[in-house]
């Protein structure tokens, strides 16, 4: 839709005011100048603007490089239309102001996305793995258009033209063929994906720069076989054009069909998207909690054994391996169990007079001694396990794509269960992909180090995980 409006734009300018461009070129350099440094300023200001509509379509047309790329469809059009028709009487007389004026256009894009870029390569927000890899390629491709475009700008003022070798100049013009290819390369690789995921006006987008692009190709070839073979009738050459541009643009159409079918999770600070985590159950720790104490208490006349079990769960084992669950006593009349046979015979050959001895001295001296308290010491309990985060909910905060990031992370010992996040100002089908993607990676890694970013929603994602890091840095023991 920016795409569609902006020609419309570019056309008008064109078509309209051609006399006016022609006469006073600097007026319109300009302004062009002017609109491009109020939006750079713009975003990278503080300033929010909360009229939807002046932030998409006003300030998207510059950002977005949509009315750039539209002054230069433009351009590339006149060099692609039938001699002696009307659009080519029209724009070719103004074809270098036009050049220059959509360079100056493009500069919004180049600058806003430049800066943001060297921004993340500083921070380390470029991410890993396919963020990374449509990161480098990216940069690469703007970085090559860049380098191809100011020259070509420079050498479209007639002073420097004018200076020049007219065939030097026409052979170093020939590389505005790879600057346009590169534009779209640029677009469909950013534009097809999310096509293929089904947001709102990508798949026409995509359809409208294929048809544009494409079409130039094929007219541009046309004009170039006619002009050199001269053929007297040109129905084969139409044909093959029609076929040329139909069959890609039917290809193009089908592979940026919606594929994805993803639901859009909307995420606003009333209504922050939350994700909810089971916490697994573990038995392990808690089997083996608790305090064991035995105290055995042994008389002449009887035994008593007592035994005092303190646990919190699963059964306690005394020294010898048997398994301690009850408290017993046992009072010994008969001499039936072991124990009390084995104190009886200790008892009975303590009791046995020596030489020489009355059985009153005897009696006297054998006196059993009071009984003696046998104490096992209790075992240490064991230590509790050791933390990493502290329990609790803890907040953090990101830079997104156009605002700050917010999140709130759940966790109990040291398992994340509930991760709430959204954004001041983003927009919702780049965030919604940026949580689903990065969340489920922290939550799983208790860690926003080594994560990657979704592609195509880097901006939305890097803010989750700069938030996320915040948000963990707090709860660390």
């Amino acid at each position: 839709m920016l795409f569609l409006i902006s020609l419309v734009i570019a056309v008008i300018v064109a078509f309209c005011l051609d006399k006016p461009l022609k006469k006073h070129p600097v007026l319109f350099y300009a302004s062009a100048a002017v609109l491009t440094v109020v939006t750079i300023i713009i975003e990278q200001s503080n300033v929010t603007i909360s009229n939807s509509f002046v932030k998409d379509y006003v300030l998207g047309v510059f950002t977005r490089g949509a009315l750039g790329v539209a002054f230069w469809a433009v351009v590339m059009w006149a060099g692609a239309l039938p001699n002696g028709t009307f659009a080519i009487k029209k724009i070719m007389p103004i074809r270098g102001e036009l050049s220059i004026t959509a360079a100056i256009l493009t500069l919004s894009h180049v600058v806003t996305y430049g800066i943001q870029y060297i921004s993340d390569i500083i921070r380390d927000r470029i991410g890993s793995g396919e963020a990374f890899r449509s990161f480098v390629i990216t940069s690469a491709v703007c970085l090559v258009m860049v380098i191809i475009m100011i020259p070509l700008t420079i050498m479209s003022f007639k002073t420097i033209r004018k200076k020049m070798n007219p065939k030097t100049w026409k052979k170093i013009q020939r590389t505005a063929y790879i600057f346009y290819g590169f534009i779209f390369v640029h677009v469909m690789v950013l534009f097809i994906p999310k096509a293929q995921k089904g947001k709102d006006g990508y798949f026409l987008s995509v359809i409208v720069y294929s048809a544009v692009f494409i079409g130039y190709a094929v007219m541009r070839i046309r004009k170039a076989y006619i002009s050199k073979k001269k053929p007297e009738a040109k129905t084969v050459p139409n044909v093959v054009c029609a076929c040329a541009m139909i069959v890609p643009l039917c290809i193009i159409g089908f592979v940026s069909r919606n594929t994805g079918n993803k639901e859009t999770i909307q995420a606003t600070k009333e209504n922050p998207a939350t994700f909810v985590f089971e916490a697994p159950t573990d038995n392990a720790a808690s089997s083996n909690a608790g305090t064991v104490s035995v105290t055995t208490t042994i008389t002449n006349t009887a035994l008593t054994t007592t035994t005092s079990l303190t646990s919190t769960s699963g059964t306690a084992t005394g020294s010898t391996g048997t398994d301690l669950t009850t408290s017993t006593q046992t009072t010994d009349t008969k001499n039936t169990t072991e124990t009390e046979e084995a104190v009886n015979e200790e008892t009975q050959e303590e009791n046995v007079p020596e030489e020489n001895e009355t059985p009153a001295e005897n009696q006297q001296e054998k006196t059993p001694e009071p009984p003696k308290e046998n104490t096992q010491e209790t075992p240490p309990a064991e230590e509790q396990p050791s933390y990493r985060f502290k329990n609790g909910t803890f907040e953090g905060t990101g830079d997104g794509y156009a605002g700050s990031v917010h999140v709130s992370i759940t966790i109990e010992n040291d398992f994340i269960t509930g991760f709430s996040a959204y954004a001041d100002d983003d927009d919702p089908d780049y965030f919604s992909d940026a949580m689903q993607h990065v969340i489920p990676q922290i939550q799983k890694s208790i860690s926003a180090d080594g994560v990657d970013a979704c592609s195509g929603a880097t901006y939305s994602s890097n803010g989750i995980i700069e938030a996320a890091r915040d948000a963990l840095e707090k709860a660390k023991n």
